[in-house]
């Protein structure tokens, strides 16, 4: 009599590495799948991120042609001595400056001592008098002492030095610190008590190291387009505003020729392309089946995403009042490349430098009320994804919230199945026990019987 056996057991069908099989089944129907939607969902988030960068990128493009101020950017050309600079946004044409005369400061001469640090500068105590203050001189103060007490009453207004003119002459000098006419200096001896070489007036044959008034403060004269100015410095700022000019030279008449940086639109057009090129080129392989390849974009089936290329190409490529970028050098070839023809877009500059800018960055009614440019246009767009709380966030949100949900139930299937398989590990194991009982002891009754019967 064959030995008993249940569902294979006392046979040793069903072992561990059964269950084994049986769980690789389950989780080859239950895991695999989520971990398939995980490693999906992983891509996607990184492909957004992506694309997010991509689209930030294309709309500081478009709004650095949105800002009209890029039209106010200017080259300047000086042909002659002057420097002159434009701030941004100046609205200066081009003009003649001519430099009758240069702002100078005030500066004056002492006679000279024989020696800067042992002579002394008065025969007493007494007030030297410069440019309405006060300075203290005494007969023990050097020619050094008094240059620095000079120094000390002028602050802001002047300040004294000493130059050695010989090879025993030591001339005290006094200078303004700025030029124009309201800082000159009257300089005068008080009382009197001051060495007298200090105050001998210069003389080319019988004191040429006397005092001597070397320079007088002056204001620049100066022509701009013709009109007669002055100002208290050779720096100059307040013709224009934004205007910046410094005079160098006297006699000097600079031709200053001032046109718009079409250098600056142009690259910002550059920028535009590439960062649309870009941008295109992303979502097209998102999107799109390559059947040769075999591969398959990761948001193919995503009809958010597929719909962005088509909202933006409407907005890039519209007609505004008769006009498309297509007129202002853009082109786009059987492929979806963008390209530029900055040629294009110069002739358009400088036919009708204003008709660009109202086509690129709109203007103001007479109401104050914007009108939008091409590019506000394309801006605003890019604003609908990009901006906070609108559509790229919302997106961000549910491909992390797609994540999170998807490694919950991956967890949670994983649990699952560990519990099941525990418990039919541990059922085995007891049949096991029992059809192991039952065969020993039919085994004992076999062997009684063949006994009895002599077997």
């Amino acid at each position: 009599m064959a030995a008993i056996s249940s569902l294979g057991i006392g046979s040793g069908v069903l072992t561990a590495d059964v269950i084994d099989q049986l769980k690789a089944a389950d989780e080859a129907a239950i895991i695999k799948p989520l971990d398939s939607k995980i490693a999906l969902n992983t891509q996607k988030q990184e492909a957004y991120s992506l694309l997010s960068s991509l689209m930030t990128t294309f709309g500081a493009a478009t709004s650095a042609l949105s800002d009209d101020i890029i039209f106010e950017n200017k080259t300047v050309d000086v042909s002659g001595e002057a420097e002159v600079t434009l701030n941004l946004g100046a609205s200066v044409d081009s003009f003649t400056l001519e430099t009758i005369s240069l702002a100078t400061k005030d500066v004056t001469k002492f006679g000279s001592l024989a020696n800067k640090d042992a002579t002394s500068v008065a025969s007493g105590s007494g007030v030297l008098t410069i440019g309405g203050k006060e300075i203290n001189y005494t007969s023990s103060m050097k020619l050094q002492d008094l240059a620095q007490a000079i120094t000390d009453a002028g602050g802001d207004s002047f300040s004294a030095s000493i130059l050695q003119t010989g090879s025993a002459a030591f001339s005290l000098v006094v200078s303004s610190k700025e030029t124009g006419a309201d800082n000159a200096l009257t300089i005068t001896d008080t009382s009197g008590l001051l060495d007298s070489a200090l105050l001998a007036a210069y003389d080319e044959t019988t004191n040429p190291t006397g005092y001597e008034k070397i320079q007088t403060a002056a204001d620049a004269s100066f022509k701009y387009n013709g009109i007669s100015m002055t100002r208290s410095t050779n720096t100059i700022s307040d013709v224009i505003s934004g205007l910046n000019m410094t005079l160098r030279k006297e006699g000097d008449v600079s031709n200053v020729s001032i046109k718009l940086n079409k250098s600056a639109i142009t690259d910002e057009m550059d920028n535009f392309v590439n960062a649309y090129n870009e941008l295109f080129s992303s979502l097209t392989n998102m999107t799109t089946v390559d059947q040769e390849a075999g591969t398959e974009g990761v948001f193919n089936e995503d009809s958010f995403v597929k719909s962005i290329s088509r909202e933006l190409s409407n907005v890039v490529f519209a007609y505004k009042d008769g006009n498309s970028l297509f007129n202002f050098g853009i082109d786009i070839n059987d492929n979806g490349v963008m390209s530029f023809n900055k040629a294009t877009l110069e002739s358009k500059l400088d036919a009708d430098e204003e008709s660009v800018k109202l086509f690129f960055s709109g203007t103001l009614d007479d109401n104050g009320e914007p009108i939008n440019g091409i590019f506000d246009t394309i801006n605003d767009k890019v604003e609908n994804y990009t901006g906070y709380g609108e559509l790229f966030s919302s997106f961000e949100t549910s491909l992390k919230t797609e994540g999170t949900n998807l490694g919950k139930s991956k967890l949670t299937a994983e649990e699952s199945l560990r519990i099941r398989y525990e418990t039919m590990a541990a059922r085995f194991a007891a049949y096991d026990s029992i059809i192991n009982q039952i065969n020993s002891s039919f085994s004992s009754l076999q062997m009684t019987i063949n006994n009895a019967s002599g077997n």
